[in-house]
Formats: C-alpha cells, structure tokens, sequence
C-alpha cells in the first residue's frame, strides 16, 4: 500500500498555506524539501502544481508526490545541467534515507544525493560546526573532519589500542581520536553552540532552507534575526496555533512553540497530543515545559536504539574482520541528535573515499 501524507492547512504572516506533515518515517527529507517548496516565495514560480496538489487533498500519496517532485525537476534540469535521470531515481531515496556525510566545519561532503537539493535551488545546511578559534591546534584539525572520517579514525584507534593494527603514525592516531570522541560527545544533538550562532548569522534573512539535526531533516525558516522549524509532527494537526518551534538552544531547552505570525502559540490542552497533554496538565507544567519533557524523552529514546544498532553493527564488521580472535572494543562515539560556494553550509568535494551513512 503507497504511504500517504496528512496536509494541514496554516496561516504564516496572513497567508494561508497547506503543509504536509509526517507519517510512520518522521521528518524525512522529502518531506521538508516539498516543504520548502510549498512555503517559499522564491520557488513558487516552479512549484505551483505542488501547491495545487496538497490545497487541493487532505491527504497525498507518496507516488503522486514524487511524481510532481519529478516534473518539477524536468523543469529545472536545463538550468542546473545535471543527469535527471538518475536524479529522479534519486527521489524515493528522500523519503527513506539518504547517503549524507555532514563536515565538521559546516559543509557536506558532495555526493549525488546533495545534487538533488542542487537542483531545486534548496540550501541543505546544518550546524554541527567545531569552534576551530578554540584550542586553535586540535580543534582545526578536527574542523577537517567529517562524520565518516571521524568514525573511521576511532574504528583505527580502536584497532591500534587492541593490538591489531600497527600504523607509523599510532600515536597522532590516538591522540586525534581523543579530541574526536570529546567532541562528539559534546555535541549529541549533532548542534553545536557555534553551529548555531553561524546559522543565525549565514543565513539570509526570510530564507528557507532544510535542516539536517538529529539524523532527520526540518524545514527551517530565518525570520526577524531568529531561526524556526516548521511543525510537521501529525499529533499537532489539530493545533492551529502551532505552526514554528524556535531553534534557540542546542538542547532543546529554550525552544518555544510560536504561531503562523511567530507570536507565542496559544493552545487548548485539549488540542495536544495525549502524551503530552497529561504531562502538561499532571504536573501543572507550561506549555512549553510539558512539550519539553517529552522530546527529550522521544529524544534520550531514539539516541539510544540509533546507539546500540551502531555498536552491533561495528562489533560484527570486527568479527568477521578477526573470525579467530574475540576482540573487545570501547564503543564509537555516539552520532545524535544538519549553493555555491558563498554560503556557510553548501556541499565541495571530500578526498575521503565515501562510505554509507543512512539518515531519516
């Protein structure tokens, strides 16, 4: 059976839009693309038949999306000079996962996947970002690393450290991966302080562009000085006022709900999802504090499984890289909670050989 996409109908600074919202596999990039497309002014010129398409339904058919996606692309394909075929097999891969490797200093490292946000003009960006002014030696190392490279570089130290591979350059190995480790354990939203302050002020004002956080992907908007995502959870379909939730804080801690005008979201308990409508009536919590509670439990609960699928993966690339020894390793570090060349977060090209690296 096709998925399907719910629409919900919002009102951002006087206009009426329709959006989609997410089914059974979360914030995908498909999603937050079509989005983007729907929302933004500078793409409507190109997107009309999408609009019609989700004003028209309350809900979209997953094949019915990517073929408007499809046609879209033919439209453009002159203009960016790529192959639309392969990019249009591409397209299904938006809603399942795609093959993405975030750079520690903004970047991604390019792949054919990235050509597709290339080609409708849409900024992937995120702001898992090292602060290479900091400990200026070991941090503008690090600045030069990618997710993969990362993991790679522990997967070696981890080797190194049991005995199994020797490499002329051990020591620098162990050392880099210590930094690495600290860092990725300092950033376990995949969002860093500085990330964050590089995305306030990079991104061009009024501006949409999808997020890449916590392995999903977010429609994310720039509006005023201050950075919000786009609401596309379908237990919030009913709530009308909830249209942005502000991205202020790497934790989530500061994030607050905020309607189509981005005033403070006014909402019935009655409207919320049940998980949270009880914590926030129980506890005699704020809105804001009983929406808290339970993304940092969906939150501690995702980071968690995505940990322990990790782990059992490298344990048995290990093994059955070593069938005759039982080798015993210190876990990777987790991976949490992201144009050209003249904005902060666009793709260049890796020297690093690509490995697979799935996110929703």
């Amino acid at each position: 059976m096709d998925l399907n996409f719910t629409t919900k109908s919002v009102e951002i600074n006087g206009q009426n839009h329709r959006i989609l919202l997410q089914n059974e596999n979360g914030p995908c990039a498909l999603l937050a693309l079509a989005n983007v497309l729907i929302l933004s002014q500078n793409h409507t010129q190109f997107s009309h038949e999408l609009i019609k398409l989700v004003n028209k339904r309350n809900g979209i058919l997953l094949r019915r999306l990517i073929e408007v996606l499809a046609d879209i692309g033919l439209q453009l394909t002159d203009k960016a000079g790529t192959d639309i075929s392969e990019l249009l097999t591409l397209l299904p891969q938006l809603h399942k996962g795609l093959n993405i490797n975030p750079e520690f200093n903004g970047f991604f490292e390019n792949s054919k996947e990235m050509a597709i946000f290339r080609l409708f003009n849409v900024d992937l960006v995120h702001g898992w970002v090292i602060n290479d002014s900091i400990n200026k030696t070991s941090n503008e190392k690090l600045s030069h690393y990618s997710y993969e490279s990362a993991q790679r570089t522990l997967m070696q130290a981890a080797d190194i450290t049991s005995g199994t591979l020797k490499e002329d350059n051990s020591e620098e190995i162990l050392e880099e991966a210590i930094h690495i480790r600290s860092f990725l354990n300092e950033s376990p939203t995949q969002l860093t302080d500085f990330g964050l302050q590089q995305l306030r002020e990079k991104l061009p004002h009024c501006q949409y562009s999808v997020l890449f956080r916590n392995d999903h992907f977010s429609t994310l908007y720039k509006y005023k000085d201050q950075l919000y995502t786009l609401v596309t959870d379908f237990g919030y379909k009913n709530c009308k006022e909830i249209v942005w939730q502000s991205l202020n804080s790497v934790n989530g801690s500061g994030d607050v709900f905020y309607a189509g005008d981005f005033s403070c979201a006014k909402v019935d308990e009655q409207e919320l999802p049940d998980e949270v409508g009880h914590t926030f009536g129980a506890e005699n919590l704020s809105l804001e504090e009983a929406l808290q509670i339970e993304n940092d439990k969906e939150l501690a609960k995702n980071l968690q499984q995505q940990e322990q699928e990790r782990v059992t993966k490298l344990e048995t690339k290990r093994k059955n890289r070593h069938p005759k020894k039982n080798l015993q390793m210190e876990p990777p570090v987790k991976k949490e909670t992201f144009k050209e060349k003249n904005t902060f977060a666009k793709t260049r090209r890796s020297e690093t050989p690509k490995r697979e690296c799935i996110v929703m």
